[in-house]
């Protein structure tokens, strides 16, 4: 999600995945410098669970164009497969660093853009907002068939 201050406005202008795969390079930047040494490695953040931390080598935020959409994604290095119970609370921890920690300090930060100040958000109350792993990924964005989309 995005939303760009053109200068002109007294609110923000909420743009779509065009604008944002357009500056895809920045944004990966932006994300990037938000990880700097200084901050260390987003794993040690993401410590609640002892199995998690135990098995989670790093975690790292960027960004990935799929389809015409630019996506967060978070790529994850494990040293061995977590529980179902474990897998979960992870996800219940990325979330949290996508709407309040990571996440939060990155969305205040803008990204300059010809048109103004763009500010990106991992995060969004919207109904098409997800969370998924990478084999989870394509049964998500692929358009559901049969009866009732079931």
């Amino acid at each position: 999600m995005g939303q760009l201050d053109d200068g002109e406005c007294d609110e923000y202008i909420d743009v779509g995945s065009g604008f944002l795969t357009a500056y895809q390079d920045q944004i990966e930047q932006g994300i990037a410098d938000e990880q700097g040494p200084e901050m260390g490695d987003m794993a040690q953040y993401l410590d609640r669970n002892a199995g998690v931390a135990a098995k989670l080598m790093s975690a790292v935020w960027t960004v990935e164009e799929m389809d015409g959409r630019l996506l967060g994604r978070i790529d994850c290095h494990l040293k061995e497969p977590l529980t179902p119970d474990e897998m979960a609370d992870l996800r219940e921890e990325i979330l949290g660093q996508c709407s309040d920690g990571l996440g939060e300090g990155f969305e205040q930060r803008p990204i300059e853009t010809d048109e103004g100040d763009l500010y990106v958000s991992y995060w969004n109350s919207s109904d098409d907002y997800f969370l998924c792993t990478e084999d989870e990924l394509e049964e998500h964005l692929e358009p559901h068939q049969g009866m009732g989309g079931i």
